[in-house]
């Protein structure tokens, strides 16, 4: 069974973490997409009512965070991993947002009680789709060729 030391996980990079066995890039990753998560929804937080009282801007934000968030993975993150952990990075990204989103859609009013409370399910249905998205595209994009 493989060691995993905890230490450097806030301040070493990808390739770092690569370095030192999958489990711990794949807690690197996890980690990584926790922040991304926590920084997406403390902005969600701080919108102005206004800009999400309708339903479309609801669905227009929440997709423009979220993408940045996917973004930030692939473009800063993935680069340097190896392609046979690629797939399972990008899922111990997205694994934990995923569970949170989910709180956050049974707790809509308290989490976001500047979104109207009737844009829960929108807001829960559309954070679903847009993780089916980026898991497929990790999927499509990590497959051998």
């Amino acid at each position: 069974m493989e060691k995993v030391e905890l230490a450097g996980l806030a301040t070493e990079d990808a390739a770092e973490a690569q370095t030192k066995g999958a489990l711990h890039l794949y807690l690197w990753f996890a980690a990584r997409g926790t922040f991304v998560w926590a920084v997406s929804t403390l902005i969600l937080r701080l919108l102005p009512s206004a800009w999400v009282d309708r339903p479309a801007w609801t669905l227009l934000i929440t997709g423009a965070i979220s993408a940045t968030g996917l973004v930030i993975a692939t473009l800063l993150f993935l680069r340097k991993i190896e392609q046979r952990h690629r797939l399972a990075a990008l899922v111990s990204f997205v694994a934990p947002q995923m569970v949170l989103d989910a709180a956050v859609t049974v707790f809509f009013v308290h989490v976001l009680p500047n979104f109207p409370p009737d844009h829960a399910p929108l807001f829960g249905a559309f954070v679903l789709w847009a993780y089916a998205v980026m898991l497929t595209t990790a999927v499509i994009a990590t497959r051998p060729r």
